[in-house]
């Protein structure tokens, strides 16, 4: 069994995006995010799957008809943090602030209490490890932030999912899925690398872990089921990242959906 998550952002929370990196003027951009997620919903109900959705709580705020939604289709429903920030550009104090307001948000919007959290950009660095204690002392049960890969997260790293002990209790962790390549773990299970490998790789790389007993993890997100989307001024590098081949990302995950099995991370890491 596979875990299926879902990152629910809107077009313009990318971080290091000077234009929209303010969230006093968010509310000033189109929202887009409420028809794009029922596309996603659309797409998991034909299939009969659960997913875990990753939710800002910046979205549950002016949105809480959507979240609830995604708690009634029978999805799990887990923290993004609130504003889309970066966990290395936060202080612990601040980042507990973050999250306790995320956790209230959701909350109120689902009605049920949250227990996993994932970091915006996998953020969590050897030097910030000290998240995992706040998380759990939150009441976070689990975390999904790592990347066992350098720049992007640290070679040190768990490639699979392990526990961490904290002051607070053991917290469980389910890292970035990665393939070993020149020396190095690379991605492939979601947003910009699953849309440039060739499905069939992307297929039989998973399940050679399963084969092995390893879980696998793929990550959406909403806006990548939106070719119509407004453009930010970016970087090449990150306009790149955020839109070279959206038109890929449903039809290879609707083609997951049909080879693979998947369910939320709390039910694969049976927490």
């Amino acid at each position: 069994m596979n875990a299926l998550t879902v990152d629910l952002e809107d077009w313009y929370h990318i971080c290091g995006a000077e234009e929209t990196d303010d969230p006093s003027r968010w509310d000033a951009y189109e929202s887009r995010v409420c028809r794009n997620t029922e596309r996603v919903l659309s797409l998991l109900g034909a299939a009969g799957t659960r997913a875990t959705f990753f939710v800002l709580g910046y979205i549950a705020e002016r949105e809480p008809a959507l979240v609830r939604a995604i708690a009634r289709d029978g999805h799990e429903v887990a923290t993004h943090g609130h504003f889309h920030r970066r966990v290395f550009e936060m202080s612990p104090v601040e980042f507990e602030e973050d999250l306790a307001r995320s956790l209230d948000a959701i909350s109120a919007a689902c009605g049920s209490p949250v227990i996993g959290y994932r970091a915006p950009e996998w953020s969590i660095r050897s030097h910030t490890l000290w998240a995992l204690s706040v998380l759990r002392k939150r009441g976070i049960l689990y975390d999904s932030s790592m990347v066992p890969m350098t720049r992007m997260g640290e070679r040190s790293f768990p490639r699979f999912p392990r526990r961490f002990a904290t002051e607070h209790g053991d917290i469980h962790e389910f890292p970035l899925t990665t393939m070993r390549c020149f020396g190095e773990h690379l991605p492939f299970t979601g947003g910009l690398p699953l849309r440039l490998a060739p499905y069939f790789y992307v297929v039989s790389q998973i399940r050679r872990l399963n084969d092995a007993g390893r879980p696998a993890l793929v990550y959406i997100h909403p806006w990548e089921f939106d070719q119509e989307q407004p453009r930010i001024d970016l970087p090449w590098s990150r306009r790149f990242m955020h839109s070279f081949n959206l038109s890929a990302t449903p039809r290879k995950i609707a083609g997951l959906l049909r080879h693979l099995r998947f369910a939320p991370v709390r039910a694969v890491l049976a927490v």
